[in-house]
């Protein structure tokens, strides 16, 4: 069953011993870890399944939410910046 993590679905995978330690082996012998390797496996079979325009539509609003997420914690930061040195000039 999928959930929500943050702004991401999450969702958990079991697999067969030997064949979940083939993936492991594979991840490391690529200098991955195995979330990155199954994600990139994933995303490249949506991608060939759903048609490009679809998928590339929904490659865009990831991106445009990734940006969003890192212009709030730049905006956060500077924030606090701000704030520490008010404090440490009182």
């Amino acid at each position: 069953m999928a959930t929500k993590h943050g702004n991401r679905v999450y969702v958990q995978l079991l697999l067969e011993p030997f064949r979940g330690q083939l993936l492991l082996e594979h991840a490391e012998e690529k200098g991955v870890k195995p979330s990155a390797l199954i994600r990139e496996i994933v995303y490249e079979y949506i991608a060939q399944n759903v048609g490009e325009e679809k998928y590339m539509g929904a490659l865009i609003k990831d991106k445009q939410k990734w940006q969003e997420a890192v212009d709030a914690r730049l905006v956060g930061r500077a924030k606090s910046r701000r704030e520490k040195i008010l404090k440490d000039s009182e």
